[in-house]
């Protein structure tokens, strides 16, 4: 294989290991799947032994990272960007 060509499949190869959305962090991940049951943040933070306000942190960071301005559409975004199953 000549060089340049191995070198582009080497580039595109760790291009597409890159992940395509937001990185979120383990217990974003774990607020965002309980939001995506319809678990209400009072239910979360008891769940989770964490206060209100610390859930709404975390509920607030996964709109900003998935560029949404509520529940629903970070629902249906993280559909929609593979993050939930």
């Amino acid at each position: 294989v000549a060089p340049g060509l191995a070198s582009g499949l080497a580039g595109e190869i760790r291009r597409r290991a890159e992940p395509s959305g937001p990185v979120l962090s383990p217990r974003e991940r774990e607020v965002l799947d309980m939001i995506a049951v319809g678990k209400s943040i009072p239910a979360i933070a008891g769940e989770l032994f964490l206060a209100p306000s610390t859930i709404k942190t975390h509920v607030q960071r996964l709109y900003e990272k998935l560029e949404v301005s509520d529940r629903a559409a970070a629902v249906a975004e993280a559909m929609r960007r593979g993050l939930l199953e």
